[in-house]
């Protein structure tokens, strides 16, 4: 790193994010130009929870603004217990999660689809200032149309810490009900369904392409939303 760089991690693709001042300076991937597009688009419509798009800088990274806050870790990074978010912070990020929705559905970059999905919608990829949820981050390759529930269905899993390391499943189902409620979101089920199916989803990437370790990690998660999904509906009744 050059002097005055602070390594930054975060997210998927963190490999060779820095601080500088305060800007991010993030090297260029396959969907760059879709993501400058979106991020002009925040910023054309004053949507303040995204970061700004700078530019390029002499290296050929783009330059983001730093959003000052406290970003944390989501479930699947940890094998342990982890400390909850507020309820005031998943209502925050909920509410965050629906106004960035919102500011995409019915445009260009939306195309056929409902709305532009992050697609690693969860703590570890939003600012927060205390308990507000101030910005989304991390805005990557997978960035692109699609439907609201595929993306939002992976921030509650992660928000209310949907599993094994979550405590208690009536508390988990607590905490998946005040993220819905903030997002406006109805069919709580469904949103349990769609994790299950995600999750399902990456155990055959992995399997499909011989990650052993993936694979287990993914079998075990699978396991035990199959298991637990009965009473999390149970306890996330309908609106």
């Amino acid at each position: 790193m050059g002097d005055g760089e602070v390594q930054l991690a975060g997210g998927k693709q963190w490999s060779g994010i820095v601080r500088i001042g305060d800007t991010v300076r993030r090297p260029l991937h396959r969907n760059a130009e879709f993501v400058h597009a979106l991020l002009r688009h925040f910023e054309a419509i004053r949507f303040d929870g995204a970061p700004r798009l700078l530019g390029i800088d002499e290296e050929g990274r783009e330059i983001l603004t730093y959003i000052e806050g406290e970003v944390f870790v989501g479930p699947e990074e940890v094998g342990d217990p982890v400390q909850p978010l507020s309820d005031e912070q998943l209502c925050s990020a909920g509410r965050l999660i629906r106004g960035c929705h919102d500011s995409t559905a019915g445009t260009r970059l939306a195309a056929d689809a409902e709305v532009v999905c992050h697609s690693d919608l969860g703590q570890h990829n939003i600012v927060f200032q205390g308990d507000e949820a101030v910005a989304i981050i991390d805005w990557d390759e997978d960035t692109a149309p699609g439907a609201r529930i595929f993306d939002f269905a992976h921030a509650v899993w992660c928000l209310a810490e949907v599993g094994e390391h979550g405590g208690a499943v009536e508390e988990q189902a607590r905490r998946v009900r005040l993220v819905c409620d903030a997002y406006g979101w109805n069919d709580r089920e469904a949103v349990i369904d769609e994790i299950e199916a995600r999750l399902r989803r990456a155990l055959a990437w992995y399997e499909a392409n011989g990650k052993r370790e993936g694979a287990r990690i993914f079998s075990e998660l699978v396991a035990w939303i199959v298991e637990h999904s009965p009473a999390l509906k149970a306890h996330v009744p309908q609106p």
